[in-house]
């Protein structure tokens, strides 16, 4: 095998198949990277000019001229490989990003942090990391009829669908730029209900406007009377389209907005020939994430399967420094 730094679009294999979340390893994501100033790699691993795994990492600079490597959901490697190549993969691009990264004269890396598909091809030289992105997703199949889908619901999800019909619930799917504005205003108020982090209104606001520019997503919008009441952010990519993000107005809730926000959403993607939709993540088994509950609760009530992934690994270069960073990330925490 082997591997090289490319600028090329690698996007036919990259969602040739369905991975949860692979619109982060995009030609989409790297503008997105872009426009954010962010330095990134494209590493691509090649066994007879065949390319069989792609990994699309980027920097994420620390004080006093330190930084770390992340790949967020990747790398993606091909399931036309057995388990054995799969890990020689892995191990080629761990072994070359670093190399790689010097090379640019950039920030000095302490560590790379990457998400892996699956466990069984890791390497002894990584070590399991708290997650970044979701370790488990809800997916829904929509190659099928909407009754077959409205079948597959939770009885409550259908009633709440009809009851904000009822209540005068309008959905529409906007793609100008200046609607981000509701999904701001409303991510802020859900962020503060639930106490829960969230980026700042520039990182929302350069997302859309890479979405619009790829023609890679929309801006799902629920009103009751003129006012926006529930916004989403939907990403497509490959056979997906993903819920991204996701926002509403607790005092409206008795319009039950955010069920027929995703329905609609549902429907316009399978209009538009995509075969799944992602729900984007979902509590996981172990206890970890109390918070998710909620929002898991309303996600499986749509029905579709869950899909797990091995969740976030680091590969450590400077022990030293990186104890440094873990002291000081958890008093800021």
């Amino acid at each position: 095998m082997e591997l090289k730094l490319s600028d090329k679009n690698f996007d036919d294999f990259v969602g040739a198949r369905f991975v949860s979340s692979n619109f982060l390893q995009s030609s989409v994501w790297q503008e997105f990277l872009r426009v954010q100033n962010k330095n990134f790699w494209q590493l691509v691993v090649s066994r007879q000019n065949e390319v069989v795994a792609t990994c699309l990492l980027y920097e994420n600079r620390l004080p006093y001229g330190k930084s770390y490597l992340f790949a967020p959901k990747g790398p993606i490697i091909s399931d036309k490989i057995n388990d054995n190549e799969k890990k020689e993969a892995l191990s080629l691009i761990l072994s070359k990003v670093r190399d790689v990264t010097i090379e640019t004269k950039k920030y000095q890396e302490i560590f790379f942090k990457l998400e892996p598909e699956e466990k069984f091809f890791l390497v002894d030289e990584l070590k399991k990391a708290p997650d970044i992105h979701p370790r488990d997703t809800l997916v829904l199949d929509i190659d099928q009829d909407e009754k077959e889908m409205l079948g597959q619901m939770h009885q409550k999800t259908r009633y709440n669908i009809a009851l904000a019909r009822r209540r005068g619930v309008e959905v529409v799917f906007s793609d100008k730029d200046e609607d981000i504005k509701y999904f701001l205003e409303l991510v802020k108020k859900t962020a503060q209900r639930n106490e829960i982090s969230i980026h700042d209104d520039k990182y929302y606001t350069l997302l859309w406007q890479t979405l619009r520019k790829k023609g890679a997503g929309t801006l799902a919008l629920a009103k009751v009377k003129g006012k926006v009441v529930a916004a989403n952010i939907i990403v497509r990519f490959g056979q997906a389209t993903t819920y991204l993000h996701g926002a509403s107005d607790y005092y409206m809730r008795k319009y039950m907005a955010p069920h027929l926000l995703q329905w609609e959403s549902i429907k316009q993607a399978k209009s538009l020939g995509y075969k799944i939709y992602d729900f984007w993540g979902i509590a996981p088994e172990d206890g970890s994430k109390p918070k998710w509950e909620g929002i898991s609760r309303f996600k499986k009530g749509f029905g579709g399967r869950v899909i797990k992934s091995a969740g976030t690994y680091e590969m450590v270069y400077d022990k030293n420094w990186y104890a440094i960073y873990k002291i000081v990330k958890k008093i800021f925490r």
